[in-house]
């Protein structure tokens, strides 16, 4: 990508609170984000030297600005406003290209085409210039496959590009996809509270959430039950909505790490001793093993966090 849509008033409000330096490197990361078209390094390292981060304060801002506005995943630092942006550059430029060989396809390629015919050496490219088939076009390479006599070969090779070139990606699946939760979340609020547009943020950040038809469905009929015992005649919103469903993932959330929670029993305590290489020292309690544990944890993240700032 050479261009993407910059909304001033949305970034202006998303990091009114960075410094200078953080401000600078969040521009530079999702410009190097747009430029390759892909999530940044796992490394934090090699992401400071894409962005050319120098000083101590350069790479302390990477590091902020990753934690904040990135998310880490096994390919990467993702950022999801820059791979909806992406996925949306892809769209339209497989449907201009899908375009574009439709009109080339309506040439006549057969031999019985007149001898007098301009374009009759030219071959159907949708990404051709106008001068690369023009009948006075100087200094042109030999083309040796312009009568192809096995037809009934190439009419099948024909057949397999073409559905080569209308199989969607895995990237056209999922911005497809969410395209579809944006349709189908939005009539659902609609119909039974206020009218809401496809393109809501607050219809984007449901779908962010990852909440089903079903979950949804849950969260309106929750929040107009909610109303009614209350007697309040307003009709529900999707920003009500959205607080019932973001409610529901900190419950589930908190529930999860309850039982990830191995400070909470003996076995716990034992296990996570093991996967650091500690071990009970004679007639120590749990409670002082669980306390050398909470240290080491301590000391290793602040190494961590030492070897990442220099």
């Amino acid at each position: 990508m050479n261009y993407y849509e910059h909304h001033i008033g949305d970034y202006a409000e998303a990091t009114a609170h960075l410094s200078f330096i953080e401000d600078a490197t969040y521009s530079r990361l999702i410009r190097k984000y747009y430029a390759t078209e892909k999530p940044l390094p796992i490394e934090i390292k090699l992401v400071q030297r894409l962005i050319n981060a120098r000083t101590k304060e350069e790479k302390n801002a990477v590091v902020s600005i990753l934690n904040e506005f990135f998310t880490l995943s096994d390919d990467g630092w993702r950022q999801e406003r820059c791979d909806h942006e992406i996925a949306r550059f892809k769209d339209k430029q497989l449907k201009a290209r899908r375009s574009a060989e439709g009109r080339w396809q309506s040439f006549p390629t057969d031999e019985s085409q007149p001898e007098t015919t301009p374009n009759k050496g030219c071959e159907r490219n949708a990404t051709a210039m106008r001068t690369h088939c023009s009948p006075d076009t100087k200094h042109q390479s030999p083309v040796t496959n312009l009568h192809t006599p096995d037809k009934q070969n190439n009419g099948g090779e024909k057949e397999k590009i073409s559905q080569e070139l209308t199989k969607p990606s895995d990237e056209e699946k999922v911005f497809q996809e969410r395209i579809e939760k944006y349709k189908s979340f939005a009539a659902m609020i609609s119909k039974e509270g206020r009218a809401i547009a496809v393109d809501d943020y607050r219809i984007r950040d449901i779908v962010n959430l990852g909440a089903s038809e079903a979950e949804v469905a849950e969260a309106i009929a929750t929040a107009k039950e909610t109303r009614m015992k209350v007697s309040n005649p307003t009709p529900i919103n999707a920003g009500y909505v959205l607080a019932i469903l973001k409610g529901a993932c900190k419950k589930l959330e908190t529930a999860k790490a309850d039982e990830d929670a191995w400070w909470k029993t003996n076995e716990g305590i034992d296990n996570k001793g093991r996967e650091l290489g500690m071990r009970a020292q004679g007639a120590e309690s749990y409670e002082t093993f669980k306390t050398r544990i909470f240290t080491e944890l301590r000391k290793r993240q602040e190494a961590v966090e030492k070897l990442n700032a220099n």
